[in-house]
């Protein structure tokens, strides 16, 4: 299972074998045994390639099929509401070391709806 994912996802990004066993630092002949699963994946090795791919080791592994490696910190960001009252009750927004206050933190929040409006108009 690892051997065909890492095989397939280097095929994806449209990288060579010999190019991916020169970031790792292995010889092309290791890299290529490990895709067709004639040698062992080292942990360091598994880590290297997902930095590589873009991907989390467990992917990588054949434990989950999500490519995307997902911490709780993006599952947060990704589920934010700006226009939460309740978020800018409860979280602070902080720019250039400065804690703003809830009025500075809507101000920043039109600001940057505006500028998002605007781009896309321009697009």
């Amino acid at each position: 299972m690892t051997a065909s994912r890492i095989r397939k996802i280097r095929r994806e990004k449209e990288m060579s074998g010999t190019n991916v066993a020169e970031l790792i630092g292995i010889s092309a002949q290791y890299y290529y045994d490990i895709e067709k699963g004639k040698r062992n994946l080292s942990a360091e090795n598994a880590t290297k390639l997902a930095d590589i791919f873009g991907v989390s080791t467990d992917y990588l592994l054949g434990k989950i099929e999500n490519p995307l490696p997902l911490s709780p910190e993006k599952n947060f960001v990704d589920s934010l509401n700006l226009d939460d009252e309740f978020l800018l009750d409860k979280y602070s927004l902080t720019l250039d070391g400065e804690t703003l206050s809830k009025e500075e933190a809507k101000l920043a929040i039109a600001f940057l709806r505006t500028a998002l409006k605007e781009k896309k108009g321009v697009e």
